[in-house]
This record gives C-alpha cells, sequence and structure tokens, in this order.
C-alpha cells in the first residue's frame, strides 16, 4: 500500500509540474533568479555545494530550502537522502510557490534542480572525484593510480549484468574543462592532463587532514553500466558509491526527461546529496 501510495503521489506532482510549465507558457510569471554561491552564506550552502565548490567546478546553484515543497521520504531539514529511486529523485523538483511568487515562476526554480549544470562545462558533465589520503599513496602517481583501482573494483562489484569495455583515466581537470590537454597532439593520443600536485590540506568534509586531490576519473562508464544493467545512470552512481571509499564522490548534473526528470545531485557511500540549502 506504501509503495502505491508513493507512485501515486509521484504522478501527481510530475502532473503539477507539468501544468505549471504550460502555465508558464500562456502567462508572464514574476522573474525569479535562483541566488548565485557567492551570494549566499556558506552555512547556508547545501553539502553538495560545498562538495562540487572543492573539486572546483562552478555552474550550480542551491535551491533555497523554503522553496522546496515536502515530498515522501525528503525531510525538509537534510539535503541528503540515502537509497531514493529515480521517480523519488524528480519529485524533489516540486516546488510550493513561496507568497509573492507565481505558479509559473516556482515551477521554474523546482525545474531548476533536474537542469543540466550552469555556464562552466565541467557542471553540464558527470564526474567522479577522488581526494586519496596522503597515508595511502607516496606520490601524485600512486594516488591516481588507487583512484581509478577503486572506482575499477566498484563497478565490478555493483554491476553483474556486464561492463563497459571503454577505458577510464585520471587527470588534473575534470571532463569538459577547457585545459584538459597541454597539447594538440595530446588530444589526439587521449592523454589528459596529469595529476602532479603534492598532499595539501583535504576538504573539511574529508577525515584525512592531508590529501592527493582533487583527482578526476575521467570518461568514466557510469551511462553504459547503467544500460547494460538496466539502470539509469543516477542509479547506477548510487549503487556503486556503496563499495567506494569515504573520498570518492560521483556528481550527476541533472537530466531533463519527458517524464520522472533527475535533479542535479552527488554520490557518497550509498548517500545522495541535492543542491538544496540549509
Amino acid at each position: 500500500m506504501g509503495s502505491t501510495s508513493t507512485v501515486i503521489r509521484v504522478s501527481v506532482l510530475a502532473a503539477a509540474v507539468a501544468f505549471l510549465v504550460g502555465c508558464c507558457a500562456t502567462q508572464s510569471p514574476k522573474s525569479f533568479q535562483l541566488p548565485e554561491p557567492k551570494d549566499v552564506p556558506k552555512e547556508k550552502w547545501s553539502d553538495a555545494m560545498h562538495v562540487l565548490t572543492a573539486m572546483g567546478i562552478s555552474g550550480q546553484r542551491d535551491v533555497p530550502i523554503e522553496m522546496v515543497g515536502g515530498v515522501d521520504r525528503v525531510s525538509p531539514a537534510n539535503s541528503s537522502v540515502a537509497g531514493l529511486g529515480d521517480a523519488g529523485l524528480s519529485a524533489i523538483g516540486y516546488v510550493s510557490p513561496p507568497s509573492g511568487m507565481s505558479g509559473g515562476a516556482a515551477a521554474g526554480v523546482g525545474l531548476g534542480l533536474m537542469l543540466l549544470g550552469g555556464s562552466s562545462d565541467p557542471a553540464r558533465a558527470t564526474q567522479v572525484v577522488a581526494w586519496v589520503p596522503s597515508d595511502q599513496a607516496g606520490s601524485p602517481e600512486e594516488a591516481s593510480a588507487l583512484a581509478l583501482q577503486k572506482v575499477e573494483e566498484a563497478r565490478r562489484k555493483s554491476f553483474s549484468g556486464g561492463l563497459s569495455k571503454l577505458g577510464m583515466q585520471t587527470g588534473r581537470y575534470p571532463d569538459g574543462h577547457s585545459r584538459s590537454y597541454a597539447t594538440p597532439s595530446d588530444i589526439f593520443a587521449e592523454r589528459p592532463t596529469p595529476f602532479a600536485d603534492t598532499p595539501a590540506a583535504s576538504p573539511s568534509f574529508l577525515a584525512s587532514p592531508r590529501s592527493y586531490g582533487p583527482i578526476f576519473i575521467r570518461h568514466n562508464q557510469f551511462t553504459l553500466d547503467a544500460y547494460k544493467n538496466d539502470m539509469t545512470t543516477s542509479e547506477a552512481m548510487l549503487q556503486a558509491s556503496k563499495y567506494l571509499p569515504e573520498w570518492i564522490y560521483i556528481y550527476h548534473p541533472g537530466q531533463r526527461l519527458r517524464k520522472d526528470s533527475i535533479p542535479a545531485a552527488i554520490f557518497n557511500q550509498g548517500r545522495a546529496l541535492y543542491f538544496v540549502g540549509k
């Protein structure tokens, strides 16, 4: 009975968003822009925004918690949700219009959770990022190799239906970054700029005080792995994250679909962190 109720609720929310979007096309709703991270106190940032910023990626914006309506299994006080399926993910995009804002404008804010990232190309691509504890590697090369090994092991444990046979690489820059390759010949040889930094102070959300990172696992294969295992990309990422160490994070930029659109999220050890402010 509970699962049936959830499905009905999600369907109603999806229909409501579709209706509100239709209103946008026929009315002139009050304009509303989500605030840029620099204009929001950091204590109000979502956990996802803190992680994305540590990755050196910009382009996403948090939706203020006051604008997000209540949804089954989503706590308004916490932007971290574990084990939520795609239907649940899409429901987060529904927004209850605050006073003074038209339904069309509120729907636009809700759909903002589902759209691809903002102006920077890395924010529009899936990313896998590691901060390897300094006591687990003796050099940048060892740290990069260990990060790639952990991702490959997690894929083998997660996907019994088969894996993509395409190779992955490590690099200093994320997929979609303008400096991913140092020279045209590197582009032709598919030889990304390697990570070569010494250990530095870790971001505050990590347990290890010093780490090598961020190290990017480039050309990650979660979309093809998902296809081979009858999953969505976000489901595959969430599943694989359960087998990864706490120092590896996976970013999904969100996806707008005809049905069950998926908001941007960051996955870590079976948790989904959303861009909903505190």
